[in-house]
């Protein structure tokens, strides 16, 4: 149906008039029509007086029915405009970040989708960049100086690029670039440079003159024959990873050699998440000595994974991918699992039973809602309920302080110990190590390498064990390998240690603890400590 010429714009209201305005305008006509028509069937015929009464009458009343319709129409116009721009503005902020009124995630891979599929003889290439400790920030100024860098970064960044290319911010510090029709890899690499200096060389200004340095790693990837654009994001995301361990503030393209690793990180994060399942995870036990009287106080529960074709992995080739992915979330549960149920073991068959079982908890699980609920879900009752170690890095607790203090408070709250691993390798100080929620200090292996060979690390060891024991906290040396360093540490007063001269992790904790003869005992006998096999 045509529109009303009318109309402003085309709204709800072009039927009304359509309809309704060319019968008000000829509704004087059909009026006087009617009166004439009437009159000759009646009396033979109308007066010319009759028929411009009939024709003013039909007037009115068309001017009338006008004026209403128009009223309509206009009411019909503005709440059809309200409806659209409602509806323009929810399609904008689904498709909109609300922050930087950059385009997310759904918008950029749909227009991705577009750009692949319409490509010709250009070519087509994703940046994917983050910001280089960006979370130090928000945890250090506040999240609303997080935000104000950036709203600037999405400023610079449309600067950066062309006109045509598409910019958008897929959630927290990731953001991306969406290039097109490019002469070559050398063009994506020289936008990625613009982008890097963009951010990199002003300081982003904040409340009181204040100055940050931020720096982007950016990873490229270049579309070739493939129209798969999930796989575009992926391989600029690997590219990416690979930018940040180069050095951060830079970028890289994506080559060949990171495809053949992308296959194979992919196919690992997919045998590692049938691993659970399949009852391929395995814990190693390494025992922790008392150095007072050389008597096992407890184990650290190391994680292991039995692969069915490459073997017996240890946790570096493997966490940092489930750190990635989010499997580690489910990994724990699973270790958290089996150490609660060795505790239980152990305290239902030994007498006066005070062994301890450590885990480690990675950055992950430590920010997930979900490790308090794996800990409550199957903790045992009694004593059994407060014989858990949970381990966490010195540098994971200065990195995300606020999330992994509440944490641990709650998991204290609930009986569960807790030790700060890699102690003296981070960057906390004794102000910072008051405020921590722990029982116990880990020296790094580091310092305890150098004991009997370096003076300054005997100094830091010792200034260490003084300081956690003017807390009432515990200390245990890790990493202990020869006589000299065990010297050393009962010289300086540590109270446990472990390391490979004093054990080495097996998957069989019967080869660290001797619990045959704990147990034989706790029957027949009083209770006494367990001793290194």
């Amino acid at each position: 149906m045509s529109r009303w010429p009318w109309s402003a714009r085309h709204g709800a209201g072009d039927d009304v008039r359509t309809r309704v305005v060319p019968w008000a305008v000829v509704s004087p006509l059909v009026v006087v029509g009617v009166v004439a028509l009437l009159q000759v069937l009646t009396d033979g015929g109308p007066t010319l007086s009759d028929l411009l009464a009939a024709l003013a009458g039909g007037i009115v009343a068309g001017v009338l029915l006008l004026v209403l319709a128009l009223q309509s129409a206009v009411r019909l116009d503005v709440e059809g405009r309200r409806q659209q721009e409602a509806l323009d503005a929810a399609l904008r902020q689904a498709l909109h970040d609300p922050l930087t009124d950059l385009g997310n995630r759904q918008l950029f891979t749909d227009r991705l989708q577009h750009a692949l599929a319409r490509r010709s003889s250009g070519a087509c290439a994703v940046l994917y960049l983050d910001l280089d400790g960006f979370k130090g920030v928000n945890d250090t100024h506040g999240h609303a100086v997080g935000d104000i860098v950036l709203v600037e970064v999405s400023n610079r960044l449309r600067a950066a690029v062309r006109p045509e290319d598409t910019v958008a911010r897929f959630g927290g510090d990731e953001f991306a670039v969406l290039c097109e029709d490019l002469a070559d890899e050398l063009n994506a690499s020289r936008i990625a440079e613009r982008v890097v200096n963009s951010i990199a060389d002003r300081p982003i200004e904040f409340g009181g003159g204040r100055r940050l340095v931020i720096t982007p790693s950016v990873g490229i990837a270049l579309a070739r024959d493939e129209a798969d654009a999930s796989k575009l994001l992926r391989r600029a995301d690997a590219a990416l990873y690979r930018a940040k361990e180069g050095g951060k503030a830079r970028s890289e393209l994506f080559d060949e050699r990171m495809q053949a690793q992308a296959v194979d990180t992919l196919q690992t994060e997919d045998d590692l998440a049938a691993a659970v399942a399949e009852g391929q995870l395995r814990l190693h036990y390494q025992p922790i000595v008392d150095l007072r009287d050389g008597h096992v106080t407890g184990v650290e529960a190391l994680l292991r994974w039995q692969h069915p074709h490459r073997g017996l992995l240890q946790p570096a080739e493997f966490v940092p991918l489930a750190e990635r992915s989010g499997l580690i979330v489910d990994i724990g549960k699973w270790v958290i699992d089996e150490a609660w149920r060795t505790l239980e073991h152990w305290y239902s068959t030994i007498e006066d039973c005070r062994l301890t079982i450590a885990v480690n908890v990675s950055r992950r699980q430590l920010a997930n809602a979900e490790l308090l609920d794996a800990v409550a879900s199957s903790q045992p009752t009694g004593p059994a309920g407060g014989a858990l170690l949970v381990e966490v890095s010195e540098e994971l607790l200065v990195a995300d302080a606020n999330a992994g203090f509440s944490t641990l408070h709650a998991l204290r709250m609930m009986g569960v110990r807790v030790a700060v691993d890699d102690f003296g390798a981070g960057v906390s100080s004794l102000a910072h190590l008051q405020s921590m929620p722990i029982d116990h200090v880990k020296v790094d292996r580091h310092f305890v390498a150098g004991l009997g060979r370096r003076r300054q690390d005997e100094a830091v060891v010792a200034g260490i064990i003084g300081m956690a024991k003017n807390m009432g906290v515990g200390v245990v040396a890790e990493g202990v390998e020869s006589s000299d360093q065990l010297a050393a540490l009962k010289r300086l007063g540590c109270d446990s240690a472990q390391g490979f001269l004093l054990g080495r992790p097996s998957p069989d904790v019967r080869d660290v603890i001797d619990l045959p003869a704990l147990e034989s005992r706790a029957r027949t006998e009083p209770p006494r400590s367990v001793v290194v096999r």
